[in-house]
């Protein structure tokens, strides 16, 4: 399919001003900032979204901001933060210094429509090549394929909800019923899910974050036979109801077992349709 014809927009000079102020050389996000349209020449940036329902402003953004996530091990909602607050992303975007950024399932979402999409793929794959080429990536993430950037992105951001879905269980409950919660509560709870534990210190590696989810499951399947034995008022809680649900979407539990079997098995990549059992 031959590509919409577009051009990036140009880099607003409040954003150029304000970085001149505050940044010296050699931030690689300003480095992508002046060379955005060489880095992009020649791919075809029509293919991600071949429908064309979206603008293909906001396509290339979105692509070239899943890159950055892989590169700086963000998930969704830190990624959405720095998009809205970070002058060195606005500036290699091209972007105003009021842009409100975006909600962070839209980048789950852009995500989504490109598993089954090759020539998307292949349309990230090369803006990822040329990312790397500049210096975005560490050593030993240049040789990614974007299967893996796509993973490793949503695997981040299955965790990240993981952990908030629990803390505003943890919160709701410590609010509601301070005293069951006591009765119930693992002692290294609260430093992992109120204090040492930032999404910040989310792991890279892969058997890393599969031990840190296993954890996270364990901990919340606890949490939600506690509710489910306690009474239903606590089982109707909109916190525990939503922990119930990440955590089903996420994990299976057999022969006395969690397993969290990360994406494309499941979310965010491929959403899991599961039977709501018990807990």
């Amino acid at each position: 399919m031959p590509s919409r014809s577009f051009s990036f927009p140009a880099l607003p000079a409040e954003t150029a001003r304000a970085v001149e102020a505050v940044f010296g050389k050699g931030n690689i996000y300003l480095t992508i900032g002046d060379q955005i349209e060489p880095l992009l020449a020649d791919v075809n940036l029509g293919d991600l979204d071949p429908a064309g329902e979206a603008s293909m402003t906001l396509q290339t953004i979105l692509a070239l901001v899943t890159v950055f996530q892989f590169a700086e091990n963000l998930p969704d909602r830190r990624a959405a933060e720095a998009l809205r607050s970070r002058l060195d992303w606005k500036y290699a975007l091209h972007l105003p210094l009021n842009y409100p950024g975006l909600e962070p399932v839209t980048l789950c979402d852009f995500r989504k429509s490109l598993v089954h999409d090759s020539a998307a793929r292949q349309a990230l794959q090369q803006i990822f090549d040329r990312l790397a080429a500049v210096g975005l990536l560490r050593n030993g993430d240049q040789q990614s394929d974007v299967v893996q950037v796509l993973s490793a992105v949503c695997c981040l951001s299955c965790l990240e909800r993981m952990v908030e879905a629990m803390a505003m269980a943890l919160e709701a409950l410590a609010t509601y019923q301070p005293e069951w919660l006591r009765t119930v509560a693992r002692p290294h709870w609260y430093e992992r899910y109120y204090g040492a534990l930032s999404t910040s210190a989310l792991p890279h590696l892969p058997q890393d974050q599969q031990a840190l989810a296993q954890a996270f499951g364990a901990d919340a399947w606890h949490l939600l036979e506690a509710i489910e034995r306690a009474n239903a008022a606590l089982a109707r809680m909109p916190e525990a109801q939503n922990l119930r649900r990440i955590w089903h979407q996420q994990f299976d539990r057999s022969a006395n077992q969690v397993t969290w079997l990360p994406p494309p098995s499941r979310t965010c990549l491929g959403e899991r349709q599961v039977a709501r059992d018990a807990p």
